[in-house]
């Protein structure tokens, strides 16, 4: 019970003076924003079938698309952030000018592609629309997305708020593609059929553009006292009151010099790569609709693997308070990593046309969900740890070169992400053509085949485990552990009461 009280006690944080501390309510709807990027970020999953059904892109080119866009939205990262940490902050502050600015770029995006133009180009023509309207999407996913990496450091850092803090950004993450998929596959795909259509897509656009509003406009309210001239002017402000601006060579520097920021980066972008590859919806098709044979089964333990890994998660989060990243995220990825691997020995055993069996309900399915819930589980509690770190690698930044770059850390980890991770849309397409989708996309009733099945193992449960393996090879050269951490925080601490000593303060 008292390790419980430690994380809500988070919430109110220490009191202490020295530290910028945030109100329970603007802690928990500024960690929205977190919720709206992640409903954009599947509905991206989805513009694979918009660009087949809607402008005859080819399913293999659709996936090489992909890649090759987002790698050119990569290298626009660095200058976004660097036009963010430059930008003085006005009357509405930047956060929330970032924030609306993405959203207002991706939801136009959206309509266009979704509703607007699908279906009125083909051919040549129909692949550069459908090039335009995406590249323009994943720019506007960027730009909120570099808003909404500052929120957490800028609303608190009060260290006992910390832990809580990553505890509800973790939730957000979650609970916005646990939402709109609930809606998705128990309202809007029943209507069509349980069909991935063009007349759902139009649909299913703007569920996807009013759920991530929800979570903009609570952002907003949660920002709305910090993301302000007095406050966040202030922090980014050095002791002659200028505001300092980051160039690209500093976050050069960063990446050369700071060892645990590239740790940190083989940590989030090996899990990132592996989930945005098994989360494609060609893959999840194969998976419910093809081997298992219903998206409302599949929905159902996806929604209970989801509650149980959130109590999971809670009492994870007391581990990494407790012991750090570093230890939380070793032990983890070997739990994962385990449970993973019963997960594909049971699909195995039953094969492509038994695994309609967890459709149908009875032992096998609760056993499937039963392991679920273990996988869902460590990977929240993997996802708590990411923040955690983040945290960790600005403040050792600090101590290390004296350049407090939250937003920078951001930028840098987003940069990677986007260019390593992209390459799962490809992996994904290129799959699923490998064993004769080339012309048309899965859908609920195909055959179930070895071949299918084979794919399904491949991406659900061997990249992950890949990528889990890359966690702990890299968490032997992660140097913040609990003990050097608290190092860092007291040489900070000690060189801020010099420096406020030297200014007679």
């Amino acid at each position: 019970m008292n390790r419980f009280k430690k994380i809500f006690g988070g919430m109110s944080g220490s009191h202490d003076p020295r530290y910028r501390t945030a109100s329970p309510l603007a802690l928990t709807l500024g960690c929205a924003s977190s919720g709206g990027k992640m409903v954009f970020f599947v509905m991206m999953m989805m513009t694979g079938y918009v660009a087949n059904t809607g402008f005859g892109v080819a399913v293999a080119l659709t996936g090489i698309l992909t890649t090759i866009k987002a790698w050119l939205d990569g290298g626009i990262d660095p200058f976004l952030a660097a036009i963010f940490d430059k930008m003085k902050v006005g009357k509405f502050g930047k956060i929330r000018v970032f924030l609306a600015i993405g959203y207002v770029i991706q939801a136009a995006c959206a309509i266009l592609m979704f509703n607007v133009l699908a279906g009125r180009f083909t051919g040549i023509a129909g692949v550069a629309v459908y090039i335009v309207l995406y590249f323009l999407f994943v720019i506007g996913y960027s730009v909120m997305s570099i808003g909404g990496t500052s929120i957490p450091t800028i609303l608190t850092n009060d260290p006992k708020q910390r832990p809580f803090m990553n505890f509800v950004q973790m939730i957000y993450r979650y609970v916005g593609p646990i939402l709109i998929s609930n809606v998705l596959n128990l309202v809007v795909l029943p209507r069509y059929g349980n069909q991935i259509s063009a007349e759902m897509l139009r649909e299913a656009c703007f569920w996807y553009c009013g759920f991530a509003l929800l979570f903009v406009v609570m952002a907003f309210i949660g920002v709305s006292k910090v993301d302000t001239p007095e406050v966040l002017g202030a922090l980014l402000s050095d002791e002659n009151g200028n505001q300092k601006s980051v160039s690209v060579k500093d976050m050069l520097r960063m990446v050369r010099d700071n060892k645990p920021l590239r740790c940190y980066l083989v940590t989030g972008i090996t899990d990132k790569i592996a989930s945005n590859t098994n989360s494609q919806t060609v893959i999840s098709t194969l998976l419910n609709g093809v081997l298992i044979c219903s998206y409302q089964t599949a929905n159902t333990i996806n929604n209970a693997s989801t509650v149980i890994g959130f109590v999971f998660a809670f009492m994870g989060g007391v581990f990494i308070a407790k012991w750090g990243a570093k230890k939380a995220t070793t032990l983890t990825s070997w739990v994962s990593i385990g449970i993973n691997t019963l997960l594909a020995i049971l699909c195995f055993v039953l094969g492509p046309t038994g695994m309609s069996k967890i459709g149908a309900g009875g032992f096998v399915m609760f056993l499937y969900m039963a392991l679920n819930m273990g996988k869902s589980a460590s990977t929240m509690i993997l996802s708590t740890a990411e923040g955690m770190m983040r945290s960790d690698v600005t403040d050792y930044e600090l101590e290390r070169s004296g350049n407090y770059m939250p937003g920078t850390v951001g930028a840098i980890y987003t940069f990677s992400e986007q260019i390593i991770a992209s390459f799962g849309a490809t992996i994904a397409s290129l799959a699923v053509a490998a064993i004769g989708y080339t012309t048309t996309m899965p859908q609920l009733g195909d055959n179930a085949t070895w071949s299918v099945l084979w794919v399904v193992q491949l991406i659900c449960f061997g990249m992950p485990i890949l990528g889990w393996l890359a966690n702990i090879i890299a968490m032997r050269y992660y140097s913040l552990d609990k003990e050097r951490m608290v190092e860092v925080q007291t040489s900070i601490a000690e060189r801020k009461k010099i420096a406020r000593q030297a200014a007679g303060k």
